[in-house]
């Protein structure tokens, strides 16, 4: 693999890529920087959308090379790849940088990553080849079982950080592959109590005094508007103040005032809302909306199944990161730290999401190559 050095060999690159989605995400990490501007302006996260910016840089970069890469060939050395993740995400709990209380970062020479963001894609690839190699016939249940034993690995390790909003995001491959296989209900039932029962451990040995607290304040968000309600609360009230038509862009005042907490990360897409108002939510929501049936348009159209897999599987993780973020700004979910792609700053989510639409690419490419 080359790295197009002329006008000529880019113009042959880029016509591996899907146009849907190239528009796309060029679009949504366009609104995303602009509002990170708008939220940084005057506050010591100022400079955030120029990182932004440089980390889309990379991610285009890195989704170019990797369309021009077959991915029949990554899935054949994903059992290599799932364990260099798996161990990955070992070294962050032995040498790892602590964040927010979580272990999860890895930094070099002033560079921070979240491996753990990462190694969801790469459980999917995993998993995708896995399941892609069986016919139809031979797949049975036991192969789902199995399947979703490769996520116990990972999410344990996650879980270890601890980084339950992370780790929350590794679960659409658990529910998607099931359900497109017309699972029985039995297994159904199965997975609900399984479900409930590791809930119950979960929320009685592993959370946090500070994450059922969010859990609490969720269900009775006026039990401490001053405290664990306030992030909410004045999410809220700047998403209220948009009205309409919203405030115009760097005229929002619960943004502007710093009314609004963590409004370069998690509540980021507060900030476009109260500066764009009912509509720009409806723009927003409909570039999502897009994106994802693109995504499943692509897993029609690949020419084997682990290509299926994969972009069925990308579409619940894309499709889950967008629902729980907005629900939570919104307060129809609890605060979980989970990233709205191409909005919230971070330089790992951002960029493994790039890497992601990467492979979809490549699938896109092989199926119109065929």
């Amino acid at each position: 693999m080359n790295l197009p050095m002329t006008p000529g060999a880019l113009n042959k690159s880029t016509r591996n890529l899907d146009p849907v989605l190239l528009f796309l995400v060029l679009v949504l990490s366009t609104l995303g920087t602009l509002t990170l501007y708008s939220a940084g302006k005057g506050t010591a996260h100022q400079a955030l959308w120029l990182r932004q910016s440089v980390w889309n840089g990379l991610g285009l970069l890195a989704m170019l090379l990797l369309s021009r890469f077959d991915y029949r060939r990554l899935a054949q050395s994903s059992l290599s790849i799932y364990i260099t993740g798996l161990l990955g995400l070992l070294v962050v709990l032995v040498i790892g940088h602590t964040v927010s209380g979580s272990k999860s970062w890895l930094t070099w020479g002033g560079i921070s990553l979240q491996p753990s963001e990462f190694v969801k894609w790469i459980v999917l690839l995993f998993v995708a080849h896995r399941l892609g190699t069986k016919s139809p016939e031979g797949l049975t249940n036991w192969d789902l079982v199995g399947a979703a034993g490769l996520l116990f690995f990972p999410m344990f390790l996650v879980l270890k950080q601890p980084d339950l909003g992370v780790a929350m995001t590794y679960s659409p491959i658990l529910l998607l592959f099931p359900l497109l296989r017309g699972i029985r209900w039995r297994w159904v039932v199965a997975g609900v109590l399984g479900f409930t029962l590791l809930s119950t451990v979960v929320w009685n040995y592993k959370l946090k005094t500070y994450q059922k607290e969010r859990i609490l304040t969720f269900i009775d968000p006026s039990r401490d508007l001053k405290g664990k309600g306030y992030q909410v609360n004045q999410s809220r009230i700047a998403i209220g103040a948009g009205g309409l038509w919203g405030k115009g862009f760097m005229s929002g005042s619960q943004t502007q005032l710093n009314f609004l907490p963590v409004k370069t990360t998690d509540f980021v897409f507060s900030v476009w809302a109260e500066e764009r108002g009912f509509v720009g939510i409806l723009i927003a929501l409909a570039l999502f909306g897009v994106l994802l049936h693109r995504i499943l348009a692509i897993a029609g159209e690949a020419t084997t199944a682990i290509g299926t897999y994969f972009c069925v599987g990308a579409a619940g993780i894309f499709g889950f990161h967008i629902l729980i973020n907005i629900g939570m700004v919104s307060g129809a979910l609890p605060t979980t730290g989970i990233p709205l792609p191409f909005f919230t700053y971070g330089g790992s989510s951002t960029l493994a999401f790039f890497l992601a639409l990467g492979i979809i690419m490549n699938i896109h490419h092989q199926a119109k190559s065929r």
